[in-house]
Parts: structure tokens; C-alpha cells; sequence
């Protein structure tokens, strides 16, 4: 269980990445952080119950044994540390020789916990009774004082090399009077159905991370066809992806601004078509979010102005034509749109944003700057409108 945990853990923070890869960094790395503590923390877990693997026998499984007068007699022949520490105890993979009451011997590895306190209990040589903890083993526990004197007299360990070698089959238990195993094998013969498992579960986890994002999904493997790192919201075509899910999530074409960005386009937009009242809309990695009452809100309903009034899709050419002209790089320039102001001094609405909608942007490099204004069709003004 907890390996599928690991597998869904890092196939959430592969889609986290995807996700801040498609152009939503902030819920990505959140997602990808989560993920990844999550991952380290299992894959920490895992490690230690590995190197704590049988170290502690059922409490009903060994009183099982004693009742069914499974025992016997065991020597520690070696005993190793597994480099695995609980509490600062070590633990130990211990080899032992075995006899049981009935004759049959075996030798096997078991691993636990050895307190230091306890470590002469374990000297090499030494004999302890023990507890079968199925009908022919390997599986014991340490049982001291169950065997009768006679019966320690009568059990004889034969030297190791004498006996088969029976290891414990990894990732079982023993409950019931029985060996059982996960339902995949953690062997070698397991392992394909494991590695299956696992990538599927990851992939799983990925894609309900990626799922909510998927409209960025063929914008980003587009651009990254063309050679670019990430989708440039100010190409016509996306632009234009943008614009549609804007207006289909606002519920109307009226706005009051339109900042456009290379990653996200942001617009001001009223509460409803003539209302003053107006909130921010955000379009970025392929999804529209919301972000509440605009700052600074409008002062007019005539500030508003229709989508429709704007060729965006003329804005990159813009842009390159103004780089071409000036010698300044585009780079991450973000062009405005909002209505040009009433220069009128006899108007009622003087030096208020009603006049036609402009799109405005700004190239600079180290040295210099320019700034540049478009009518609402993408033609240059010249700096006196």
C-alpha cells in the first residue's frame, strides 16, 4: 500500500510539473510540493520497514505455536546490523540453526530488533528455545523457557552445513497457522505486475492532476513544437483561444481594459453590460479565474468598450514590426487596451477614458526605451494621436 502511495505521490508531482509547465506555476509547484513531501516521506517510510521486515512476530501468531506445542531449539550462528536503527536500537539480521521438537531441522536468517541491553543473548554459539511459527518453518520466535529440561536434553542442533537452507519469503506474515503474502509477490517473479502497477498508478495520479488543465495542454505541445519554452499569449491564435474562453466565462463582450501579457491575458470587465461595477478576469495555462472587484474600478459605463472593437490577432505583428523599426527586442512586453482619454476641454467627460479604444506597449532593452500606440485595428498613431 504504501509503495502505491509512493507511485501516486510522484505521479502527482510529475503532473504538478506538467501543470507549471502549461503556465499555472502557482498551483503546480503547490501541487508539486505537496507531492513530492508526500513521496519523500513514504519512500523514508518504505526504507525503514524494509529494514524492519519481521522484527516483531505476531503476539497471536507465536502464542498460536506455544499452544500448538510448536517449538524447538535454535543456535545463533552470526548475527549482522542491518545499518536500520529504531528508538537507537539496532536491527539485526541474525543466523540461526534450528531443530523442532519433531526432528526436523533448518537453517534461516530472521530479522529483529536487538536492544544492546540485550546483545549477549545473541553471542554467536549461543542456543535459545524457540518458536515455530508454522508447520515446518522457517518462520520462529524467540520463546525462552518453553522447553522442558529433558526436552533441551533430547534436542540436539546439528552443525549448519548439515540442514537446508530455508529463507523467510519476504513481505509475508504468518497468521491463522499460515504463510500469507501480498497480493503481488515483492519477489523477482513479481516484479513485472509490480513495475505495471506502479507506472499505472502514477500516470493515474498525473493525468487527475493534469485533467483540470487540459485546454493548455495542446496550446503548450504547439509551442513547444515550434521550439518555444512555453505558450506566448500574445500570438494571434492564442490570443484568440484567449479571448473565447474570456468572454464565454464573463458571459458577455463588454470591458473596461485588456492587459495582455506573454503568459496570461487579465481583463477588467463590468458585472454586467452598462454596470459600473467591475471585476478581474484572468486567463492563464488554459483556465479563467475569477480574482474579484477590479483595482482602480471605472469611473463611467462609458469607459466600456466591446471586445469585438479590438483586433488583437494584430497585435504580435505589431510588436515585431515596432522591434524591427526601433532595434528594441519584443521580449516579455505587455500591451494595454483601454479607451484613449477625452481631451476635450469643453466636454463634459474631459480627461476621462471614453475616447476609442488604443492598444499601447513599451520595448526596451539596457539602454533605451520606446513607446508605441495603436488604434484598436492595430494601426501605429503617431505620438500626438
Amino acid at each position: 500500500m504504501l509503495r502505491l502511495l509512493a507511485s501516486a505521490a510522484l505521479g502527482a508531482a510529475i503532473g504538478g510539473l506538467i501543470v507549471s509547465l502549461l503556465g499555472r506555476p502557482d498551483p503546480g509547484m503547490l501541487i508539486l510540493g505537496i507531492a513530492l513531501g508526500v513521496f519523500l516521506a513514504t519512500t523514508t517510510v518504505i526504507r525503514l520497514a524494509g529494514g524492519l521486515a519481521v522484527a516483531t512476530p505476531s503476539p497471536a501468531a507465536v502464542r498460536e505455536a506455544r499452544d500448538g506445542r510448536r517449538l524447538g531449539r535454535a543456535r545463533v550462528d552470526a548475527v549482522r546490523q542491518t545499518g536500520t536503527f529504531l528508538n537507537e536500537q539496532p536491527v539485526c539480521d541474525i543466523d540461526v540453526t534450528v531443530v523442532a521438537l519433531t526432528g526436523e531441522a533448518w537453517a534461516t536468517t530472521v530479522r529483529r530488533i536487538v536492544p544492546l541491553t540485550e546483545l549477549p543473548a545473541y553471542r554467536t554459539g549461543c542456543e535459545r528455545d524457540v518458536a515455530i511459527l508454522i508447520d515446518g518453518g522457517p518462520e520462529i520466535a524467540f520463546a525462552d523457557g518453553e522447553l522442558s529440561p529433558a526436552e533441551i536434553e533430547r534436542l540436539v542442533v546439528p552443525p549448519r552445513s548439515d540442514v537446508p537452507l530455508r529463507p523467510v519469503p519476504p513481505g509475508t506474515r504468518i497468521g491463522g497457522g499460515r504463510r500469507r503474502g501480498p497480493l503481488i509477490g515483492v519477489g523477482r517473479r513479481g516484479r513485472p505486475l509490480r513495475l505495471t502497477l506502479f507506472a499505472l498508478v502514477a500516470v493515474g495520479a498525473a493525468s487527475v492532476v493534469v485533467l483540470p488543465f487540459r485546454a493548455a495542454v495542446v496550446p503548450t505541445l504547439e509551442a513547444w513544437a515550434d521550439g518555444r519554452a512555453s505558450v506566448d499569449l500574445r500570438q494571434p491564435d492564442e490570443i484568440e483561444t484567449a479571448g473565447r474562453a474570456l468572454r464565454e466565462a464573463i458571459g458577455h463582450d463588454r470591458v473596461v481594459a485588456i492587459t495582455v501579457l506573454p503568459d496570461a491575458v487579465v481583463v477588467d470587465a463590468p458585472i454586467s453590460v452598462g454596470a459600473v461595477e467591475t471585476d478581474e478576469w484572468t486567463y492563464r495555462g488554459g483556465r479563467v479565474d475569477h480574482d474579484g472587484p477590479a483595482r482602480p474600478q471605472p469611473e463611467l459605463a462609458a469607459e466600456q468598450f466591446s471586445w469585438d472593437d479590438v483586433s488583437l490577432e494584430r497585435l504580435w505583428p505589431a510588436m515585431r514590426s515596432a522591434a524591427d523599426e526601433s532595434g528594441l527586442p519584443v521580449g516579455d512586453a505587455v500591451a494595454r487596451v483601454v479607451r484613449s482619454t477625452d481631451t476635450d476641454v469643453q466636454s463634459e467627460t474631459f480627461i476621462r477614458a471614453v475616447g476609442p479604444p488604443e492598444m499601447t506597449f513599451s520595448l526596451s532593452d539596457d539602454y533605451r526605451d520606446a513607446f508605441f500606440r495603436l488604434s484598436a485595428q492595430g494601426v501605429r498613431l503617431d505620438p500626438a494621436g
